[in-house]
């Protein structure tokens, strides 16, 4: 159900072009070479790296997620995107390349290049990756030329899919100004110094986020047992990592954590990790979080909850301010940042998973945020428990809460 695929531009033999990547089945189509791949790339402010690298894109299919979540699945295909493309640009820091990822260009001309929406796709980010050592595991992969349309064929859809597509291409969508300048920043304001020790915050060396990647994964539910607040810390402070992207310095975004359940209940609160402000109230129950995350009593154990939120004003379209984060932007960088604490709570060795189904109003009152936001994201850490089931990935009816 993944709802993302990529496509690469490289230079093969000092040539430009362009591969679309089937992963599942470790194929690399060339699709277009030479001076078609460079007007493409010049009308998108985009280039291949000079040193041999390559140029990422990450394409989204939202057919794959709406089909089972309707309309909200169109958000949930922009959180997954949001999180492949924050953990490639780890994982190549973990091979040494510090990679760049750029949300803010034209796309028309590589989604024409791409055969993107002809196909359902949209072009949602493009990841520069210098060159890097490599293994030979790319060997195992077959290429192959598909530049001649002609003997491709038609390709086959679902008359369901193209219904779908057509009810979100006529979307039209705010768009900051585009800009080629990157800079590496934290892609949300934490702090978590009161509660870390000097040095420990943050997602640690990269030479070890190549094996976190390799043996993240996430909880199917949570036993109920308390866990410690120092480890949901640490994994926390893993959102402060720096990552390379065109995205402004300030943000809309806030995150609130709610610690409900940890062997340190002098510190079970809600705080507004922005300023680390802990708020006064009641926590929620295990039965208002049960009900909050739309009766998936599974996660109702969960020890620790951070909500990803944004003032319902920054969501406006053609009237936002020229550079406001648009619906895209503000959704890639909410699955960066599910993925940094993916990460984070493998290191601190903390279950971890991430919802999109949740009831807003609900988790608005329980977490106390101002009446006027939205949340995007909802995230739970606990002690994991892999034996259960995570009911909205069964059917249609789980995930839309109609059981």
């Amino acid at each position: 159900m993944y709802p993302y695929e990529f496509a690469v531009l490289v230079r093969e033999n000092g040539a430009p072009t362009a591969f679309r990547i089937d992963t599942d089945r470790r194929t690399c189509a060339r699709l277009a070479v030479g001076a078609r791949v460079t007007a493409a790339l010049d009308a998108s402010m985009l280039a291949i790296p000079d040193d041999g690298g390559a140029l990422v894109v990450t394409l989204t299919r939202p057919w794959l997620s709406m089909r089972k979540y309707g309309d909200r699945g169109y958000l949930y295909t922009q959180l997954d995107a949001g999180h492949a493309a924050g953990n490639l640009i780890l994982a190549a820091a973990g091979r040494g390349a510090k990679g760049a990822l750029r949300l803010r260009f034209p796309r028309e001309s590589l989604s024409e290049l791409l055969e993107a929406g002809e196909n359902c796709r949209e072009v949602h980010s493009a990841i520069s990756v210098p060159t890097s050592s490599a293994d030979a595991s790319w060997t195992r992969w077959t290429m192959y030329d598909d530049t001649n349309r002609q003997l491709r064929g038609s390709a086959w859809r679902s008359w369901l899919e193209s219904a779908c597509w057509d009810s979100i291409a006529g979307w039209s969508e705010h768009s900051g100004s585009p800009t080629p300048h990157t800079a590496p920043t934290p892609l949300a304001r934490i702090r978590t110094d009161p509660h870390m020790p000097s040095g420990q915050g943050g997602l640690g060396d990269p030479s070890a986020w190549s094996e976190l990647i390799g043996t993240r994964a996430s909880s199917k539910a949570f036993t109920g047992e308390s866990v410690s607040a120092g480890a949901v810390w640490q994994a926390v402070s893993a959102l402060s990592t720096p990552l390379h992207t065109d995205l402004p310095d300030a943000s809309p975004l806030s995150a609130t954590l709610v610690l409900r359940s940890t062997t340190d209940p002098e510190q079970d609160a809600v705080y507004r990790l922005r300023t680390g402000e802990r708020q006064p109230g009641a926590l929620p129950s295990t039965d208002e979080v049960a009900r909050a995350c739309m009766q998936q009593r599974s996660l109702a154990g969960a020890a620790a909850i951070v909500l990803l939120h944004v003032p319902r004003t920054s969501l406006a379209g053609a009237d936002a301010a020229i550079d406001a984060e648009n619906l895209r932007e503000l959704a890639c960088r909410c699955g960066a940042l599910g993925q940094l604490l993916y990460l984070g709570a493998n290191r601190a060795m903390v279950g971890v998973t991430a919802i999109g189904g949740f009831d807003t109003r609900l988790w608005r009152s329980l977490a106390g945020l101002p009446q006027d936001d939205e949340i995007l994201y909802a995230l739970l850490l606990g002690c994991p428990d892999d034996s259960g089931i995570k009911f909205d990935r069964l059917a249609t009816a789980h995930a839309q809460n109609e059981r």
